[in-house]
């Protein structure tokens, strides 16, 4: 089969180098057989489309630059953390500027909860922007899941009212839902106070809680850029 480049246009070759792409990952898959051979095949999928995102992303660029139109930067969540992710079942991976952001329904307290973010390549999300919650709030909703709470990686515990992140640096943005005074270190919750924080997504506020309890959790991974 002969088919001249120029006829084709921009939308032909993508959709032909698509096709050509599920054809060579649907052989691939039909001779995966042992667990070895099924990693490769998903590493060799997620190579795929990396490359598939990598051409749209360049075709968009090149008429961003047509228009006269600045491009906007691209990023993409890396193969390596897309693929634990799959490997362990869990498939409410985003991007969201240069942040990848992951809801996981698994519940643990909070140390747990960012220790299982750093197995992953990342750790409990730092929300600085009002943009950022409204993406995970709409992740969320997208699940349909019951609850709305979810850790993230904000603390007090080295030093009552003194809030940090993950990353040991200074809040200074704060979301607090203020309706319910929060933070407010109830002690009636638990008797060493309330020193971890999570977010309501459907409110997206913030309140303190016990850092012995259980919630699901939203974790933060860097993206790669990819123009």
């Amino acid at each position: 089969l002969s088919i001249h480049p120029g006829a084709l246009g921009i939308r032909g070759h993508i959709k032909l180098s698509v096709l050509i792409s599920l054809l060579v990952l649907e052989a691939v898959s039909q001779a995966a057989s042992t667990p070895e051979e099924e990693v490769s095949f998903l590493k060799l999928r997620l190579h795929f489309m990396k490359n598939q995102y990598k051409q749209l992303c360049n075709k968009y660029s090149s008429l961003a630059n047509t228009c006269s139109a600045p491009g906007t930067p691209m990023f993409f969540c890396t193969p390596t953390c897309v693929l634990h992710l799959l490997l362990d079942g869990h498939f409410s991976l985003f991007s969201f500027g240069d942040h990848c952001f992951h809801i996981d329904m698994d519940k643990s307290n909070w140390h747990d909860s960012e220790n299982k973010c750093k197995e992953n390549g990342g750790h409990l999300a730092i929300l600085t922007t009002r943009e950022q919650h409204e993406a995970v709030e709409k992740e969320s909703r997208r699940l349909g899941v019951f609850y709305k709470f979810f850790w993230i990686g904000l603390t007090d515990s080295e030093n009552e009212g003194q809030w940090k992140w993950v990353d040991n640096s200074t809040l200074t943005n704060p979301f607090w839902n203020r309706i319910n005074s929060e933070p407010d270190n109830n002690l009636s919750g638990a008797p060493e106070g309330e020193d971890c924080a999570v977010i309501d997504s459907h409110s997206q506020t913030w309140s303190d809680t016990s850092c012995d309890f259980l919630y699901p959790r939203v974790c933060q991974m860097d993206a790669t850029p990819l123009v």
